[in-house]
């Protein structure tokens, strides 16, 4: 017995939305945690107090940002370009 179509299409859209949400979370969390763990690396290498760490984790997180605002225009051309599809589609 084969399982119907729609059952199929939710369990594909959801393991796509997902990894997508995943994905968000890396791309905003590693800069942060990469700038922290650099900065806090040079500040002991160099013997300074909290100068790096505090810098390169203010740069983290505006990378961080800047990233997920490319992820958030990058899915939404994605979503448009299909949406165009669709109609495309649909008026055949």
């Amino acid at each position: 017995m084969t399982k119907p179509k729609r059952d199929e299409h939710f369990w594909e859209t959801l393991g796509r939305e997902a990894l997508t949400s995943t994905t968000l979370g890396w791309e905003l969390a590693l800069p942060i945690f990469g700038g922290v763990l650099l900065g806090h690396t040079i500040d002991r290498w160099l013997g300074t107090g909290h100068g790096f760490t505090t810098g390169l984790l203010l740069f983290g997180v505006v990378s961080g940002y800047y990233n997920l605002v490319r992820f958030i225009q990058r899915l939404n051309a994605k979503e448009k370009h299909e949406q165009g599809q669709d109609e495309a589609d649909q008026s055949k």
